[in-house]
């Protein structure tokens, strides 16, 4: 999304309005019932799969990975046990080195708004799906409070929903049904978070 779409976005709207999410065009995305690849699973389906998702096709590795953390009580405690150990763990907004009076006050405010964000809470534990998906795309819904923009909800997507662009495998996007190479995510409108397992 160029800057001056953008703008028209997020300027010039009244007091205490709300932003539509990307997603809302696509109605069909969460129409498809997840399916249940673990059903008969052999070592022939599961290169399908795989070889699907390398492709860019995800649906079948997501379906996959739910219906094992769906039918593995211990996979399901393990990365239960990993989502809320990040609750636990403190944060702060932090001004910069040498910060004038007015950074040290926006940055406090700017923590006090996060700290009361509704759904910041179960919004982290939700990227953490990236542990066994691969990543995690959480939709921002912002809406205009006292003149202030600021999420007002966040809204979990399946991995289901989304592919990648034919050319750059690490670009995710959302899976319209009407391209290949799927819908580029708008700016500012997803927090994306891809989890890491190995190093390069």
């Amino acid at each position: 999304m160029d800057i001056k779409s953008l703008f028209k976005r997020l300027v010039g709207r009244g007091e205490d309005t709300a932003e539509p999410v990307q997603s809302s065009d696509y109605p069909m995305l969460y129409l498809d019932h997840q399916g249940h690849p673990s059903t008969g699973l052999d070592v022939q389906k599961v290169y399908l799969c795989l070889k699907a998702a390398e492709d860019g096709d995800l649906v079948q590795q997501s379906d996959l990975f739910t219906d094992m953390e769906e039918r593995d009580g211990h996979l399901f405690a393990e990365l239960s046990k990993r989502k809320r150990a990040l609750l636990t763990l403190p944060f702060a907004v932090k001004p910069p080195k040498e910060a004038t009076e007015a950074e040290i006050k926006l940055a406090a405010e700017a923590e006090g708004w996060i700290r009361n964000l509704p759904g910041f809470s179960e919004m982290l534990m939700d990227m953490l799906d990236a542990i066994g998906h691969g990543f995690s795309c959480i939709e921002i819904e912002w809406g205009q409070r006292g003149g202030l923009w600021m999420p007002v909800a966040f809204h979990k997507r399946p991995a289901r929903a989304f592919t990648v662009a034919m050319t750059n495998h690490d670009d995710i996007r959302l899976n319209t049904g009407t391209s290949a190479d799927g819908e580029p995510l708008w700016e500012t409108g997803w927090i994306v978070h891809r989890h890491r397992a190995k190093s390069g």
